[in-house]
């Protein structure tokens, strides 16, 4: 800020006047945030990690998406849309005068053509959104007519996709996958506050203000996320303030977080669950199963072999809870509890007493044998490490299989090479999390048949719950709904395709000096990084050096739709008009001459700082 130290009182008052709007007008401000695993493609069709998600959300918007309190269907792109009688055609209004970051009108045809360009290209992620047959209309551009052959919930539940422009990915119509995942994606041509403009691998990634915005006006010019090799390393970036916020931090790393002046934590309400998913083959012609793994009586004794709690306490400090089913607890109304006489409980004995009776029986070095190979019961398990707590739990995990008489060999990968490996079944097991929609069908349909090779942890195929999943799609009455997708859950566990092991807790600490007015989505224990929404970074703003909140940029107010944000006002923060700003200039200017013509000393000249 620049101030003029003048001896002269009169000039003081007039100079600090002056000084306010100047540095109002200048000043560029930047929100860094710590990560610990990289945006390893900026393209938002090859998104795999917890980083890249985020950046995906950040700068795009779903036609209806999440809401912030609770995550139910709410305005966006759409400002809603209206059912038929038979449930068959949904009509959505599609908010007028929405422009994408490069100034090209957004209408109905860019919504219309990205879920058809989801539907024909099958992408992992976001195609299992869409009923069978599922056709688009846009009779003007401010209307989508989503019809299905069935009654459905169409775009009420929401439709978890992002919206992309037309006019950028009509010319990857009929390429394959691997060509559209290499398409050259910066800078990101989005609808969201930010757009991503430099990616510096392993180092950084950089999104700026979206001048188009439709919605409200971030304070902040820009977003850096800065990557960390470690944990121990961002946190002590936060400790420095070399960063703002610090994004999926390690439990074990808490007590070391909480005792940083200023700092808050949020664990956020667990929302995902880690995940040790089995390999059944079938994604690939190389692939090549563990055969004990297909036998159930092989998946039950892990179960019973693994202490969950000890993960809980271990792998996450307490902050977590064990896993049961494949719908996270957030979803409280779809969310089973296990009945007691139906958990399988932690009982390594018991797991040693079945995999006897199975014939599994132990090696000279107390390995067990598959009495159909021949082949010593040794599982490849890479652990993923956009997972928290995954190495931890994989480390764990192989002290308790031993006791059963099975070895472990767990090594932790990247998220994009425990994707790779899913995709190829080139695994026996694997750690991972998966973190599920508000609405439980997405969720259930990873797991059925029809997920092989695509969302599939392991190709698991059972068609007796294939049918439990198509049935709970099919109803429409929410309680009639919520039995079928009961049992469904209930047939998975008894099954064993995967063992949740735990649902940990998100964990995100924030400067409170530094940083204010996030927006945790949902409300209460939510994200306050871009998860569901952008909302948080875009009701960020600069904290003032006594911690007190300052003004978000534009107070209260929001862009007009479709137009362009406003340059920096030339008013100051008391509203004073632009012309009386520059007459008290002028007015200060004469005195200064005077002054500098009488008196030349150093202490009299303004001084800059």
């Amino acid at each position: 800020m620049v101030a003029l130290r003048i001896v002269v009182s009169a000039l003081l008052a007039a100079a600090s006047l002056t000084a306010l709007p100047a540095a109002s007008a200048a000043e560029d401000s930047t929100l860094t945030i710590g990560m610990t695993v990289p945006i390893e493609n900026p393209n938002i069709w090859a998104i795999n990690s917890s980083s890249e998600w985020a950046a995906v959300t950040l700068q795009y918007d779903m036609m209806l998406k999440f809401s912030d309190d609770d995550l139910s269907a709410a305005p966006s792109l759409a400002t809603g849309c209206e059912p038929s009688a038979d449930y068959t055609r949904w009509t959505c209004a599609i908010r007028g005068g929405a422009t994408w970051s490069d100034g090209t009108p957004l209408t109905s045809r860019d919504i219309a053509f990205t879920y058809r360009f989801v539907i024909d290209q099958g992408f992992p992620y976001f195609s299992g959104y869409f009923p069978e047959g599922s056709t688009f209309e846009t009779p003007d551009d401010n209307t989508l007519i989503w019809v299905t052959p069935e009654p459905s919930r169409g775009p009420e539940v929401p439709a978890w996709v992002y919206i992309v422009p037309e006019h950028i990915w009509s010319p990857y119509v009929g390429k394959t996958n691997r060509e559209i995942k290499q398409a050259q994606a910066l800078p990101t041509v989005s609808s969201g506050p930010y757009v991503m403009t430099e990616a510096v691998p392993g180092q950084s990634w950089t999104f700026e203000r979206n001048p188009y915005f439709w919605g409200d006006e971030p304070a902040y010019d820009r977003i850096v996320y800065r990557l960390y090799t470690n944990q121990e390393g961002m946190v002590q970036a936060l400790r420095n303030g070399e960063i703002q916020i610090a994004d999926g931090i390690e439990s074990a790393l808490l007590p070391a977080v909480e005792a940083i002046p200023d700092v808050v934590v949020q664990k956020v309400t667990a929302d995902s669950w880690t995940n040790l998913a089995f390999n059944f083959g079938g994604q690939d012609p190389a692939s090549a199963p563990l055969r004990a793994l297909q036998d159930l009586r092989v998946r039950k004794a892990i179960a019973m072999a693994i202490d969950k709690q000890a993960i809980v306490d271990k792998a996450y400090q307490g902050a977590a809870s064990p896993g049961e089913t494949i719908i996270r607890p957030l979803s409280v109304y779809w969310h089973l509890d296990i009945p007691d006489d139906q958990v399988i409980p932690y009982d390594p004995d018991g797991a040693n007493v079945m995999l006897d009776e199975a014939g599994y029986a132990r090696g000279d070095d107390g390995i067990r044998i598959d009495p159909e190979t021949g082949d010593r019961l040794v599982i490849r398990m890479p652990t993923s490490n956009d997972t928290p707590g995954s190495e931890i739990a994989g480390k764990l995990i192989t002290s308790f299989l031993q006791q059963i008489g099975i070895e472990v060999n767990a090594q932790p990968v990247s998220a994009g090479k425990i994707y790779d490996m899913q995709q190829s079944g080139d695994f026996d097991a694997y750690i991972w999390y998966w973190s599920g929609d508000p609405d439980p069908n997405y969720q259930l349909s990873v797991f059925t048949s029809a997920a092989c090779g695509d969302l599939s942890d392991g190709c698991w195929q059972d068609p007796t719950y294939d049918a439990l999943v198509e049935k709970q799609a099919a109803i429409l009455d929410q309680d009639e709904r919520l039995v079928i997708v009961r049992e469904a859950q209930q047939y998975v566990y008894d099954q064993v395709p995967a063992i949740p092991l735990a649902y940990p807790n998100a964990i995100v600490a924030y400067r409170s000096d530094l940083v204010t007015g996030l927006t945790p989505v949902p409300a209460g224990d939510g994200y306050l990084t871009p998860s569901y929404s952008y909302t948080s970074l875009v009701t960020a703003r600069p904290a003032t050096s006594d911690g007190e909140a300052s003004a978000p940029a534009s107070p209260g107010a929001s862009a007009e739709p479709g137009a362009p944000q406003a340059a920096p006002s030339l008013a100051g923060s008391s509203g004073v008009p632009v012309w009386i700003w520059v007459l008290v200039a002028a007015v200060v200017v004469v005195i200064l001459v005077v002054v500098v013509m009488r008196s030349r000393s150093a202490a009299d000249r303004p001084d800059t700082h």
